[in-house]
């Protein structure tokens, strides 16, 4: 790769990330003179307007930048793939987003952040997880057991005697949900294998953990 190409597909990157919207399709713009322009819409034109500034820094048209940022970015994937840090179908699937217009800027590539939604929604489906596998090895439901956490005890104490009986319900209901998501494709076997290392490490702390406190348990 040429060192202006680089230093296009790097520029690329960068300024998706600054403009931190989605599509990369150009802004429509057919509209009624009287229509007043979607935030979606707004977000499109000032984004085009930044990429065409950078594009005329670089000497090329907007249409080549974009086209080298998808090329890195598909490249980027390739090389996840390579490594066994996605699957195909994960890669196949962000690849087609940004074809569409759909994933510039907004699709999430290996090695990005999670963004704090993603994380939030990822750690809620963990304790959710955990709670109902812990009322199940206690023989109450959920919604018992989520009483019982609010009066003030962690899981730990409500389990009592029968602890170890939790942690191996915890483990083996996780273990099923990660290999299920590998068998469909939806994640590698090296990330699931993380994400049960990174529950068992942490199983102890988030058993022990009051409601209320801090230190929620990590989403893997």
């Amino acid at each position: 790769m040429s060192i202006k190409t680089r230093a296009l597909t790097l520029t690329a990157a960068g300024a998706i990330a600054l403009a931190g919207v989605a599509g990369t399709t150009g802004y429509a713009s057919a509209q009624e003179p009287t229509a007043t322009p979607t935030k979606h819409e707004k977000r499109i034109e000032r984004r085009d307007n930044f990429l065409g500034r950078v594009a005329a820094n670089l000497g090329v048209t907007l249409d080549q930048l974009k086209q080298a940022f998808k090329s890195a970015a598909s490249q980027a994937l390739d090389d996840a793939v390579a490594n066994g840090d996605i699957t195909q179908e994960q890669a196949d699937k962000i690849k087609a987003k940004i074809e569409s217009g759909e994933g510039l800027g907004g699709a999430r590539l290996p090695g990005g952040g999670q963004g704090r939604h993603g994380k939030h929604e990822r750690a809620e489906k963990l304790r959710n997880g955990i709670l109902t596998s812990a009322a199940t090895a206690l023989n109450m439901s959920p919604e018992d057991l989520k009483a019982q956490l609010k009066s003030g005890k962690s899981i730990a104490d409500v389990a009592g005697g029968n602890l170890d009986a939790v942690k191996t319900q915890i483990t083996n209901d996780a273990t099923a949900k990660l290999d299920a998501a590998v068998a469909a494709g939806k994640m590698t076997q090296e990330q699931a294998d993380k994400a049960l290392t990174a529950l068992t490490n942490n199983l102890d702390r988030i058993l022990s953990k009051i409601p209320g406190q801090h230190n929620a348990p990590p989403a893997p």
